[in-house]
């Protein structure tokens, strides 16, 4: 069943409301308010918390960040600011009941108060405080003004003091946790499937090893066993490359989850990183203080000294979706990737894919001296694609498409979007509708998940956050609201439909209006390089003596592009600093960009941050010309079955 829908890429005539929804709501008049209930309530009650504006939208990614206090005129602060030296400590209090904000951070020194974060951060981070327990050490880097008539001002440095990365701490390596310790942590109760044994069995013998195995069949279970065994029992280092940094991320949040509590040392490392993480990064590679680092091949590329130290080898390396071998022409680092491993010192392989044909298939084994391989031909016959691409009235659908009992995860590509959605279904679905992403707190996100996984909430709206470590067997419907950004986390996020065998459909609601929005983002988040020159000369024309203390804000106003906000400018600084074109630091009058006196001429392009950016580029580009055009019964092919050669073995 490849359609139940007449047409691809028509719209939809509206549908009428939905018999059960209304049967559903008059049901819930006057039932007890569950456990859940109740949480979902308080979820939506917090909703505009989750509304941060989107200069901040990863604040709450960051271990340490600076900001100037706010409200230090007011109420005789002045004469506190006054009296403070840089190196003080403040303390952060939360103000739930301020009749002004009921997100206020207050900043105090002692009894006094200095002031307070400004609104926009305190949005995002109060839910972060209440929500999970997050706790931020703040100190004073500068007091600025008191001259000339100047107002005092506060200027401070946060970092996270509940669990800081600069000062990260690991639980003791459980060495005696054992094979069945590693595979509990990672599956539960549930069996090893015979593919996986076979992969792990093959990696144990020490040979270079190839898996080719369809979305939701486990692919990940293997490195993530292979990689956390070696480290207990051997002490040995796996790195982990993936051909997207979301997908990088998205795997080391899951297996610092699962496999922290065993005691490994796991970190991620691309481009995008900085501060203390980029610190306690660099200084883990240094000293070989690490046992699983999850990582771009852009990344491993720029940094390779690092990783072939004597101290930091790895003696497994694992490359994800590694048909991107053979597909180098558009990524020069997978092009360049069998030097790279010469270079760490040829270690042992675990090449992962669903997709190698015959071409494909003898380059990588060719390429990578591919000793063994598994081949697991199982078809997924239960998902159905429902190709209602185009289609104009999505929320109508949903409320159609949705009205069953079975769970559902509907995937959009914002956190706005996700919350917006769910409003929407929880008029007519109640306390069953959640949302999740990750703005949310730690709390909350294992709160939804436990509630979805009991069925007490039946239907998710999410961002890609709510993925990796997330398997569930019952999902009956996934939807693909927004069009995804690659093949990978298309076909990651429609496998995740009905893991138990039973019957389950994925619904495709994007279209070519959601290519555009692609664009968008990906503009923003990954600058080229007429934009950076544009943000370079932009940066110029605001120095004074060679040094920038505008807000990144104001930088991308004079830059004047829809694709350029604060976000573009702090990615564009990073960009430059590790081209030696720029400074960043810190002094008495706050934060500054000073820049550098250059001689020659400069590449910009030599750097993971830029690399990795253009890499998705232009994965995006290639699976949007597919993805909106191809027939849904190859898509549903794409999704359920693994592409392997036909004249070869399975097993080796």
């Amino acid at each position: 069943m490849a359609s139940r829908r007449p047409a691809a890429n028509k719209p939809l005539p509206p549908p009428t409301p939905s018999e059960a929804a209304f049967e559903r709501l008059l049901a819930g008049l006057g039932e007890e308010r569950s456990e859940s209930r109740e949480f979902v309530d308080a979820l939506f009650a917090k909703r505009a918390q989750y509304e941060a504006p989107e200069r901040y939208a990863n604040l709450g990614d960051a271990w340490e960040f600076n900001t100037k206090l706010a409200g230090v005129t007011f109420e005789g602060r002045q004469d506190i600011a006054a009296s403070l030296q840089p190196g003080a400590m403040l303390e952060l209090r939360r103000q739930p009941e301020n009749p002004y904000d009921a997100n206020a951070i207050a900043c105090h020194y002692g009894a006094l108060q200095v002031g307070y974060l400004n609104r926009e951060m305190a949005a995002k981070l109060a839910p972060l405080i209440d929500g999970e327990g997050r706790r931020y050490a703040a100190q004073i880097t500068a007091v600025t003004g008191g001259k000339s008539g100047r107002s005092w001002g506060v200027n401070v440095r946060l970092r996270r003091s509940d669990a800081a990365r600069g000062s990260r701490t690991f639980a003791a390596p459980q060495r005696g946790a054992g094979a069945g310790g590693v595979r509990k942590a990672l599956i539960g109760e549930h069996p090893i499937r015979e593919p996986q044994a076979l992969v792990l069995e093959r990696i144990g013998s020490g040979a270079n090893t190839l898996a080719v195995m369809g979305t939701g069949r486990g692919k990940s279970f293997c490195f993530q066993y292979a990689g956390a065994l070696a480290a207990l029992e051997r002490a040995a280092k796996t790195l982990v490359v993936y051909p997207l940094r979301a997908l990088a991320n998205d795997q080391f949040d899951a297996m610092e989850k699962r496999l922290g509590p065993l005691g490994l040392r796991i970190f991620r490392a691309n481009g995008a990183i900085d501060g203390d993480e980029r610190g306690e990064l660099m200084a883990a590679l240094e000293s070989g203080t690490w046992d699983i680092v999850c990582s771009t091949p852009e990344f491993v590329e720029y940094h390779v000294e690092r990783f072939a130290g004597a101290a930091s080898r790895p003696s497994l390396v694992v490359i994800d979706e590694v048909h991107h071998v053979y597909e180098a022409t558009h990524r020069p680092a997978y092009a360049k990737f069998a030097a790279t491993l010469a270079k760490l010192g040829a270690p042992q392989i675990l090449a992962l894919t669903a997709t190698a044909k015959d071409d494909a298939f003898d380059h990588v084994t060719r390429e990578l001296g591919i000793d063994a391989w598994v081949i697991d031909p199982t078809v997924r016959e239960n998902l159905h694609v429902v190709d209602a691409r185009g289609t104009g009235e999505k929320d109508e659908y949903l409320l159609n498409a949705l009205d069953g009992s079975g769970k559902a995860i509907v995937y959009c590509n914002s956190r706005a979007k996700s919350m917006a959605v769910a409003e929407r279904l929880r008029v007519a679905f109640r306390g069953e509708v959640a949302f999740y992403h990750a703005a949310m707190g730690a709390a909350e996100r294992t709160a939804v998940e436990r509630y979805f996984r009991e069925g007490e909430v039946r239907i998710v709206v999410a961002t890609s956050a709510f993925g990796e470590g997330i398997d569930l067997p019952d999902v009956r419907d996934v939807v693909l609201y927004h069009l995804s950004f690659d093949f990978t986390d298309f076909n990651q996020q429609a496998g995740r439909a009905g893991r138990d065998g039973v019957d389950a459909r994925i619904h495709l609601l994007f279209g070519e209006a959601d290519r555009s929005l692609n664009d968008f983002i990906i503009a923003r988040e990954a600058p080229e390089l007429g934009t950076l020159r544009e943000i370079y000369r932009a940066m110029k024309d605001f120095a004074r003596e060679r040094i920038v203390r505008v807000d990144y804000g104001d930088v991308a106003a004079a830059v004047d592009s829809k694709v350029v906000d604060a976000r573009t400018i702090g990615i564009a600084a990073r960009i430059f600093e590790d081209a030696g074109l720029i400074e960043a630091g810190i002094d008495d009058e706050g934060r500054f960009v000073r820049m550098l006196e250059v001689s020659t001429r400069i590449d910009m392009t030599q750097n993971a941050l830029f690399a990795e950016g253009q890499a998705n580029r232009e994965s995006f580009e290639r699976f949007a010309k597919i993805v909106l055009s191809a027939p849904a019964k190859t898509l549903e092919q794409v999704i359920n079955r693994p592409i392997y050669p036909q004249n070869v073995a399975l097993l080796r």
